[in-house]
């Protein structure tokens, strides 16, 4: 008997049963998908997004390869830089104006904060304003699911 118990503790662990509490997702890992809103920012305008900064600090995304697919989070997301690093999967939908045909996903490094602006209504660019969970991607990254002339998509994603 007293050789079975490391042999069931080692089956334990195997199958995911931990002793931290922790559930593993049974969809892969992934959390469940939410609801959220995106805008982005134009490679042609100055902006951490586009020239290597932001509030990460990752420095050239392009050297430490995050690549071109990158996001700004409001701080709902951002929990004060503990989502940096963080992949985040997005779809556009419910807009069949902005969003691409059969609603295309899009992975995204987040890199930067998009803070809060207070002055403006929540519709109307105040788009990272708590509690608001809002994503401002790269160009690229939003031109996966959304049309260029789209202002700001809703979308679901998940981290």
């Amino acid at each position: 008997m007293v050789t079975s118990l490391p042999l069931f503790l080692l089956l334990l662990l195997l199958c995911g049963v931990g002793f931290g509490g922790g559930v593993r997702l049974g969809n892969g890992g992934y959390e469940d998908w939410r609801l959220g809103t995106a805008t982005y920012v134009k490679e042609s305008q100055a902006h951490p997004l586009n020239d290597g900064g932001g509030a990460c600090g990752y420095g050239d995304l392009d050297i430490f390869r995050y690549g071109r697919y990158t996001a700004g989070l409001s701080a709902a997301l951002f929990g004060r830089g503990s989502a940096c690093g963080g992949c985040y999967e997005l779809r556009c939908v419910n807009d069949i104006r902005w969003c691409l045909r059969a609603s295309p996903t899009v992975v995204v490094t987040a890199t930067d904060f998009c803070p809060a602006n207070m002055g403006l209504a929540d519709e109307a660019g105040g788009w990272c304003n708590f509690p608001r969970e809002h994503l401002e991607l790269s160009e690229a990254a939003f031109l996966r699911v959304a049309k260029a002339k789209a202002n700001i998509v809703p979308v679901q994603f998940r981290r």
